[in-house]
């Protein structure tokens, strides 16, 4: 797949970050982080469990209200009282762990269902990129399918393609394959890629190391609510410039040689 998405505009980064913080209560849970994602670039995050990386995400198209500081979306400042943010969001894809896709509907039906009410696309139009985008992701023999007759892989490649269904600028990623068996990774993250490859701005929050290191353009790791070290996905992921990073590594690359107790505490996500 290439140059699926022509019409983007190059101009000004679509993910501006600034001095974020996000508190729960007494729990600041993210330290005031500074994150820039280009045009069709991919960054991965990725960190220790309550590290602070799903609130991270969250906080992009607003599903967690920050406490403080600046996110700009695609040129929109989210944290602006007036900004038309249900309008922004239509051009941001979100997919979760969970699939949440509705079970009284065919995989076609939740491709469509989005479009047709918040695009207000005819019936056709949306079947017909419905049709494409389930195509795209590797299902088009399952279009006609419930949930509870698709595997988890499967379900999560409908939502996917339910996201590109919206035509999204950004395409925002929760630990997608965390969910699933081992044996149906594969399939999800063969669709991310062919996204990256097509040049889809992402960000993937992810404990996939060889997807992040083979995939991505940058790798974020995150650590007590603050961003330790980012850079180039293949330098961080194979020689890692900070300790902390290195033992996370070794952790989640080799798990049986690193004792936990080395890891520290961590906060809740």
């Amino acid at each position: 797949m290439n140059n699926l998405f022509p019409n983007l505009e190059s101009a000004q980064a679509p993910v501006v970050v600034r001095g974020l913080h996000k508190s729960f209560g007494d729990n600041e849970v993210l330290k005031g982080i500074d994150l820039t994602v280009e045009q069709g670039e991919v960054v991965c995050v990725i960190g220790p469990s309550g590290s602070g990386k799903s609130t991270l995400l969250r906080c992009l198209n607003l599903l967690e209200q920050p406490t403080k500081g600046s996110i700009q979306l695609l040129g929109a400042e989210m944290t602006d009282p007036d900004v038309e943010l249900n309008q922004v969001r239509t051009h941001v894809g979100m997919v979760f762990q969970s699939f949440n896709l509705f079970p009284n509907m065919t995989a076609i039906g939740n491709c469509v269902i989005a479009q047709r009410q918040v695009l207000k696309r005819s019936k056709a139009e949306a079947v017909e990129i419905a049709k494409k985008n389930l195509e795209l992701v590797g299902l088009s023999d399952r279009m006609d399918y419930y949930p509870a007759k698709l595997s988890g892989g499967q379900q999560q490649r409908v939502a996917i393609a339910r996201a590109l269904s919206m035509d999204p600028r950004v395409m925002l990623f929760d630990e997608p394959t965390a969910a699933l068996d081992p044996e149906l990774v594969g399939d999800v993250l063969a669709v991310m890629r062919d996204l990256a490859q097509a040049g889809m701005t992402m960000v993937v929050v992810t404990h996939e190391m060889l997807f992040a290191r083979d995939v991505s353009d940058r790798t974020v790791f995150m650590d007590g609510g603050v961003i330790v070290e980012q850079g180039p996905s293949r330098d961080l992921i194979t020689n890692p410039g900070h300790e902390r990073t290195l033992i996370f590594l070794k952790r989640v690359l080799n798990p049986t040689n690193v004792d936990d107790s080395e890891l520290g505490e961590t906060e809740p996500d």
